[in-house]
């Protein structure tokens, strides 16, 4: 059973219907890394495969995807490693070849790779191919307990974490309209500490999520946990917040293995 914040059931199914939009869209697709407690990744995978796998993109029940279904088991659904035992370098290394076959009845294979932040440097390494050219027949989601992985791989998937909604945020607290605005945000914030950012930028992504800029919500929350880690100053947490919200810059190759 998904355990989930409040409201419970928006909160999870808009992280899968995120998820799945990115990890199943057509031509070629993002491989996609979700990072949440372990408790959520088993049902969380299952939903979103279900999505993926479907005709029309929302796990009817009636398509011939979804009829390929008997309990969590589908021919078209591939998992790799277990929830907290992360694949070896041969499974990886084999993942490329079973999602390059045609589906047996769905839309897309899926593969789903477990305790991803586990890999070992080998494994993480053989999978570089495989996340930057996935079959267009094929769907790569990578499950994480915490937000760690080599730069590399990193550069090569839309990381997506998940973080329970506060009801009492409503629809998120707008960011700064202009350069002037924002530099009044700095001079506001100087002297804080980085922790004391993170509200703030939480805020910035609840504001992101409810317009549905994903990619920038996500970016944001990646600064919004540096912040609460309190591994950068605050002026660092001030820049990479920037350089979020103006989009000009490759926001995994800013952080490298800073994680």
């Amino acid at each position: 059973m998904i355990e989930a914040g409040l409201p419970m059931d928006e909160a999870v199914q808009d992280f899968i219907g995120r998820v799945s939009s990115t990890a199943g869209s057509d031509g070629a697709p993002i491989p996609v890394a979700g990072v949440m407690p372990l408790s959520m990744h088993n049902d969380f995978a299952l939903a979103c495969a279900r999505n993926i796998m479907c005709f029309s993109g929302t796990g009817c029940g009636v398509c011939q995807a979804c009829s390929g279904w008997s309990g969590k088991e589908h021919p078209d659904m591939l998992f790799f490693g277990k929830p907290e035992d992360a694949p070896g370098i041969e499974d990886c290394r084999r993942l490329w070849e079973e999602l390059s076959l045609k589906p047996f009845c769905s839309r897309k294979r899926v593969a789903v790779i477990h305790a991803a932040h586990r890999l070992s440097l080998p494994a993480a390494n053989s999978l570089l191919k495989i996340a930057e050219e996935t079959p267009p027949t094929g769907a790569l989601v990578l499950l994480l307990e915490e937000n760690v992985m080599i730069s590399t791989l990193r550069s090569r998937v839309r990381v997506l974490q998940y973080r329970e909604r506060d009801p009492s945020s409503g629809t998120g607290q707008p960011v700064p309209s202009g350069s002037i605005e924002f530099v009044k945000w700095v001079g506001k914030t100087r002297k804080e500490e980085p922790k004391a950012l993170a509200a703030e930028i939480h805020g910035w992504v609840e504001y992101f999520l409810s317009r549905e800029d994903h990619s920038r919500a996500s970016d944001l929350d990646n600064v919004r946990i540096l912040a609460e880690k309190g591994k950068l100053t605050t002026p660092m947490i001030q820049d990479l917040a920037l350089a979020c919200l103006e989009g000009e810059v490759q926001f995994e190759k800013l952080l490298g293995d800073i994680w």
